[in-house]
């Protein structure tokens, strides 16, 4: 953003004592040598413990009427440097992260879909969950040995049955399945079908993850 800084700062030292002068050059040049680094920290907390550290003003100056002029300046750095004097997320913080699959359950309107997808997720867990204690109790031997022919003994194998959709689901839950995935319905809502099969809403964000639209499918193929 186009902001005269020093323009600004020669008005702000109008009428100014030359104690409140000095005060305001320390700010500027701290706050130009945030610009130049890119930072996009100008809160009050942040600006007025690193211009404390450097022998200018603190915290307390800026926040009292008094420093009005302060704030002026920061504010006005903050607009150059496209941001403002609210202090920026954490990279960490819970602000950044993907919304959860039960906070995605929540925006659901419908509570048949809620029962439905709220089953799906479920057993998604269920099913992590499993895969992580295979993961824990899997061992791999690697023989190099040539020539070398192991035998296993008394190994007893297992089948697992897997048994059919179509006594687990009744008409009512298919039918909300097969509404969530109607691209006519999804539309109306001002959402949108990727190539990868996630929905996103107007916003551009991931309302179902990638593979949403596939997973429902394969479940509708087999209860369908």
């Amino acid at each position: 953003m186009q902001i005269n800084t020093d323009l600004l700062l020669e008005e702000l030292k109008s009428n100014k004592s030359q104690r409140t002068k000095n005060s305001l050059d320390k700010l500027n040049s701290l706050l130009e040598s945030r610009f130049k680094k890119g930072l996009k920290d100008y809160s009050i907390a942040s600006i007025g413990r690193a211009s404390k550290e450097t022998g200018g003003i603190g915290t307390v100056s800026i926040r009292n009427k008094s420093g009005q002029h302060y704030c002026l300046l920061i504010d006005a750095w903050a607009a150059k440097a496209n941001t403002t004097m609210k202090k920026p997320p954490a990279p960490h913080s819970r602000k950044n992260d993907i919304p959860s699959d039960m906070d995605l359950l929540k925006r659901l309107d419908d509570p048949a879909l809620r029962a439905v997808f709220g089953q799906i997720i479920a057993e998604k867990n269920k099913l992590k969950a499993e895969n992580r204690i295979l993961k824990q109790n899997t061992e791999v031997i690697i023989d190099n040995r040539p020539n070398q022919v192991t035998q296993a003994k008394n190994t007893a194998s297992s089948v697992e049955v897997i048994h059919s959709l179509k006594k687990i689901l009744v008409d009512s839950e298919i039918e909300a399945l097969k509404d969530s995935i109607d691209e006519t319905k999804i539309a109306k809502r001002g959402w949108c079908v990727t190539e990868n099969g996630a929905i996103k809403n107007e916003h551009d964000r991931t309302l179902f993850k990638v593979g949403f639209i596939n997973a429902i499918q394969k479940v509708l193929s087999q209860v369908w």
